[in-house]
């Protein structure tokens, strides 16, 4: 006779239980938008009930939420501003850790762009958050903590082609090329707003 898994379920702290839950969604994710992944999968393939898992998370947009949050988390941690270095320097850590991880993971980050178009403002609110670290990030590098309103659009602007030429790069644009090209083009993109890449020689 087959086991229940429910019954065979591995008791776990509530801590590890919801890293386990959330791990699960993070690796269905890649495979569907956020918004189809099945809340009764999830549960069984954790071996516990579907009741059970709205113990750790009240909504299924809560749990939804928390993927998304825990996904953007992993790709932050791949984008840390350096403490020291100048303007280009600083931007450069941050531009290649961000194209970087994209293009290891391209089906990773597809599937969390997806779920940050799915349209349910929570998840939109998460991935929004994740969007905007980015770029308070490249903005912290250039020296503009409290910038011109046109120049954080310009950087969202420009964050949001780095992110399509990270997805769409093959393997025919070399990692240093990319990125290259686009700390370039981002200099060029704020140098007629009076926030220049490198300074003044």
């Amino acid at each position: 006779m087959t086991a229940d898994p429910v019954r065979a379920r591995v008791r776990l702290s509530a801590e590890d239980r919801r890293g386990q839950l959330i791990a699960i969604g993070l690796r269905l994710l890649v495979s569907r938008p956020i918004h189809e992944l099945s809340i009764h999968e999830v549960a069984a393939e954790a071996g516990i009930s579907r009741g059970l898992l709205f113990h750790y998370f009240p909504t299924k947009r809560d749990y939804y939420a928390a993927v998304v949050r825990a996904a953007g988390q992993r790709l932050l941690r791949h984008t840390r501003l350096p403490d020291e270095g100048g303007r280009e320097e600083r931007v450069r850590a941050v531009v290649g850790g961000f194209t970087g991880f994209v293009r290891r993971r391209r089906a990773n980050y597809v599937a969390l762009v997806r779920a940050g178009a799915g349209g349910d403002e929570l998840v939109v609110e998460v991935f929004e958050g994740i969007r905007a670290t980015l770029a308070e990030r490249i903005l912290t590098a250039l020296g503009e903590p409290s910038p011109d309103p046109l120049v954080r659009l310009a950087v969202r602007g420009w964050l949001a082609m780095a992110e399509e030429m990270a997805i769409e790069a093959g393997e025919e644009v070399a990692a240093e090329e990319l990125v290259g090209f686009l700390v370039d083009g981002l200099g060029r993109l704020l140098a007629p707003l009076g926030a220049p890449l490198a300074p003044p020689r």
